[in-house]
């Protein structure tokens, strides 16, 4: 499905299938030695938290949630204060699992390495999203399993270094878990399953849109330098979150396309909006489905949010389905896999819907249509922003 004004080919080194990191299927489990048993008892899984703000404080309670023998050993995060606030909420949500000492505190720029340098089995990656693909590239180094938050890069090329980091965690028997928490939802799991198998006949359209406040900040304090209150505010600053329409809804537009059967779209088109901070894209398949997803940020936005589904025998809202303890069955599916030895291998979700989401981005942004072999160039010309985020790693956890 070509458009009419070509962008240049993209210089990757690998294959298209090596950049978005797909396995077989979307959720694989193989068989692997790794599991975490001792003879004649329950061994520890000893698991480390790198970025230590509420998402990842709360997925290291659900870690230890999920399995008794889980033990909180190592926090890593830019800010000692941070480290502070997670140490008492995992000592007091987490009980004797958190066996964290204050020298398994690391605060600073080096703190992932260290984290990864603390003897731990597992990681759950929670700091920025633009410092995850180093996290990630760290993680699979040091043979740790990982849980990755969502979005896994907020640029195109983020993306690729993620899906080749994996490539290479699936090459040695790594688990991987990924934060988009829908595929866990135990209502919405067999809503989906039956609509893939017909339950709507041929599925037309699905729309996923979504209008929200203003981003969350901090209050920023006199002693804090310009660097340190970007990062502090990171999810208020583009080029360190992505923007709101890659780093908050990539879950809708993972649910899409989870509903389609995890096809890669063609091409991404720009729609129009009327908001001044929103962003409207329509991904066009080659089955001639298609996801028309917008996303609007500002005080003046009337909160919502309408996810709908349109086939031939008729059409549904996805969101009535919705379950609110797919967080705990994220971290449980995680867990039981390191324990068990079966590996779960999200990564073809966690990479395919951060890469559809930025390239969404990019043809909004650039206000042409862009094709799903254009992406690294599309972004890099319509996201300059990202080069700033990328500088800022020198600052990052």
């Amino acid at each position: 499905m070509p458009h009419p004004h070509p962008l240049p080919a993209i210089p990757w080194d690998g294959s298209r299938r090596e950049f978005l990191g797909l396995s077989a299927g979307a959720l694989a489990a193989t068989t692997t030695p790794a599991a975490v048993v001792a003879a004649g008892r329950t061994a520890d899984i000893r698991v480390g938290l790198i970025g230590c703000g509420g998402r990842g404080t709360g997925a290291a309670v659900q870690a230890a949630a999920a399995d008794p023998g889980v033990r909180i050993v190592a926090l890593g995060d830019l800010f000692p204060d941070q480290l502070a606030a997670a140490a008492h909420v995992l000592g007091r949500d987490a009980g004797r699992q958190f066996t964290c000492p204050a020298a398994a505190r690391f605060a600073g720029v080096d703190a992932c390495d260290r984290v990864l340098d603390a003897g731990v089995d597992a990681v759950l990656i929670a700091a920025p999203p633009h410092l995850r693909p180093r996290h990630v590239e760290a993680a699979v180094a040091a043979g740790a399993h990982l849980f990755c938050e969502t979005p896994a890069a907020i640029n195109a090329e983020g993306a690729w270094r993620v899906g080749r980091a994996l490539d290479r965690g699936r090459a040695a028997g790594l688990t991987v878990a990924s934060g988009l928490h829908s595929r866990r939802d135990h209502e919405l799991a067999p809503f989906v399953r039956q609509v893939r198998e017909g339950a709507l006949g041929r599925l037309w359209s699905i729309e996923v849109h979504a209008s929200r406040g203003e981003t969350w900040k901090v209050p920023v304090q006199s002693e804090w330098s310009t660097a340190e209150a970007r990062l502090r505010n990171w999810a208020a600053d583009d080029s360190l979150s992505g923007g709101h329409f890659v780093e908050r809804h990539v879950h809708a537009i993972d649910r899409g396309l989870w509903l389609l059967g995890d096809p890669e779209p063609e091409i991404a088109e720009p729609l129009p909006t009327a908001a001044a901070d929103g962003v409207a894209v329509r991904f066009l398949f080659a089955d001639g489905a298609e996801i028309r997803a917008a996303s609007i940020r500002g005080v003046a936005a009337a909160q919502g949010v309408r996810e709908t589904i349109s086939g031939s025998r008729g059409a549904l809202n996805l969101r009535s389905a919705a379950d609110g303890r797919r967080f705990q069955a994220t971290m449980d599916a995680f867990v039981r896999s390191i324990r068990s030895g079966e590996v779960l291998d999200e990564s073809g979700i966690l990479v395919r819907a951060t890469r559809v989401a930025i390239m969404g981005r990019a043809a909004f942004l650039s206000g042409r249509p862009v094709g799903r072999d254009e992406t690294l160039v599309a972004d890099s010309l319509a996201f300059p922003g990202h080069q700033v985020g990328r500088g800022m790693n020198i600052v990052g956890v």
